[in-house]
């Protein structure tokens, strides 16, 4: 065409040329971001199944603990009413349960399995509610925050609970109230609760483990309300 002096015709047939290159690599482009979305939504389809059934539960294991727990702090609140009153028409055994109660910590272990491995792999990036990635990314820090204090429970128990009532109150016959102990033999002496009851160290230690009862309690009820926030998230996300 440029030999035979049709350059105008040849610009228009180069720029159609281009035209078409470009159109198909556009168009290469838009299949190939197509199946990489596609392959991202089936990924977070399933990462969301997989995050349904680790937050379920741990929302079974933390209500078991939360309803062992407030069954403990009620124990404890009725014990403190008991001191300096007489308690001898109180059946030993009932003394001996609600002790058991206030003296038992649980730990509440979660299944995070999922979620540490979306944030080590960078897939949690595959989930598009931001609110949902927020709160999985915090959500180690949330139950550490809402377990943290009870270790301090834990020891006050150990060092200052069971030393100053070995000996006076029968340690077998408080453990045998656990279904999974209840083979263990009758211990050989009765437990002392009329000194127990006018011991105001045993006043003070009841108090202050009745009172880490109910922060834990309360730390672990606010976990719930995340888990369940949670939860409520990746189903709206998994109807969509």
């Amino acid at each position: 065409m440029l030999n035979e002096g049709k350059t105008g015709k040849y610009f228009k047939y180069a720029i159609g040329e281009i035209m078409l290159v470009v159109i198909g690599i556009l168009i290469a482009l838009s299949i190939n971001t197509w199946n990489e979305n596609r392959k991202i939504r089936q990924s977070e389809q399933e990462i969301l199944q997989n995050l349904k059934s680790d937050l379920l539960i741990n929302k079974d294991r933390l209500n078991g603990i939360l309803k062992k727990r407030s069954k403990e702090f009620d124990s404890g609140i009725y014990v403190l009413k008991l001191f300096n009153t007489d308690v001898s028409t109180i059946p030993i055994q009932k003394l001996d349960s609600i002790l058991l109660d206030i003296e038992m910590v649980w730990t509440f272990e979660a299944s995070d399995g999922t979620i540490k491995s979306l944030i080590s792999s960078g897939k949690i990036d595959h989930i598009q509610s931001e609110k949902l990635k927020s709160l999985l990314s915090s959500f180690e820090g949330d139950v550490i925050n809402a377990t943290q204090d009870v270790s301090s429970l834990q020891l006050l128990v150990n060092q200052r609970l069971w030393p100053a009532i070995d000996g006076k109150i029968n340690s077998s016959n408080r453990i045998r109230q656990i279904e999974l102990h209840k083979d263990i033999p009758m211990g050989s002496y009765t437990s002392d609760y009329t000194w127990f009851f006018e011991n105001r160290e045993m006043e003070d230690v009841i108090s202050n483990i009745v009172t880490w009862k109910k922060s834990i309690l309360e730390d672990e009820e606010q976990l719930k309300e995340k888990i369940d926030q949670m939860i409520l998230l990746v189903e709206n996300e998994l109807e969509k």
